[in-house]
């Protein structure tokens, strides 16, 4: 009977997490999306219509798109490690199990970043490759307004003009290293627990993607001191 009961529970946790997972991956999605043409001529319009609430405001569609999947995650985070502690798992005879992706977790030494395995460096590959795709994005989309937008700035140079929106999309991307920065340093988070990351292992991904943050932060800073100087808009900044 307690068997039966644990593989009941085992196979609830294993529908939690993949639950968690699909949810994860639409909030990932939705940043793919979003700095494209088809997230603001499309989505958006529908987002902003089917959440209009004079409560919330604008905030009301971010907090719908981006805040709620990860809490929604971390409840569920809860119900999978409550469940994984009825759970009375038999030690195995056979010994440590063989798992084919155990050369995922081989710890190795990459230069700037520490001791990290290939599951880490995989995620931290894709991370960057996010960021790149956002900023990239972006500018491509902010470059088709260069022309309309340098006219309205007084005879503004086109090169200027780009020069400006680059800065603010340095900015903006940003803006994304600050949304995934405090997920991984929450004491007793049940995100963490739910893949099996302890707060002290993953201070190191919060200092990683600190440091790229701080990076653009940066980047973002010094051209538009670049800008403002060469636009003579410097004393009024």
């Amino acid at each position: 009977m307690a068997s039966s009961s644990a593989r009941v529970m085992a196979a609830i946790r294993g529908v939690i997490l993949f639950l968690s997972l699909v949810i994860f991956l639409g909030n990932i999605m939705m940043w793919i999306i979003m700095p494209t043409d088809t997230y603001y001529n499309h989505w958006l319009k529908h987002i902003l219509a089917s959440t209009d609430s004079t409560f919330f405001g604008i905030q009301g569609p971010i907090m719908l798109d981006f805040t709620f999947p990860i809490l929604f995650i971390a409840a569920l985070g809860c119900f999978y490690l409550h469940l994984g502690k009825k759970i009375h798992q038999k030690p195995s005879k056979g010994g440590r199990s063989k798992n084919s992706f155990n050369f995922m977790k081989k710890p190795m030494i990459v230069r700037g970043l520490g001791i990290v395995n290939l599951t880490e460096l995989s995620l931290f590959a894709m991370f960057i490759s996010l960021n790149a795709w956002y900023f990239s994005d972006y500018v491509r989309h902010w470059f088709k307004q260069v022309p309309q937008l340098s006219a309205t700035r007084g005879g503004e140079k086109t090169w200027q003009t780009k020069l400006d929106r680059v800065g603010l999309v340095t900015g903006v991307t940003g803006n994304l290293c600050l949304t995934f920065l405090f997920y991984p340093v929450t004491r007793s988070s049940s995100i963490l627990g739910m893949i099996g990351v302890t707060s002290e292992e993953s201070v190191k991904y919060h200092m990683w993607v600190g440091n790229l943050a701080m990076g653009l932060f940066t980047a973002h800073g010094m051209i538009y001191l670049v800008y403002w100087t060469i636009t003579k808009r410097l004393s009024y900044e």
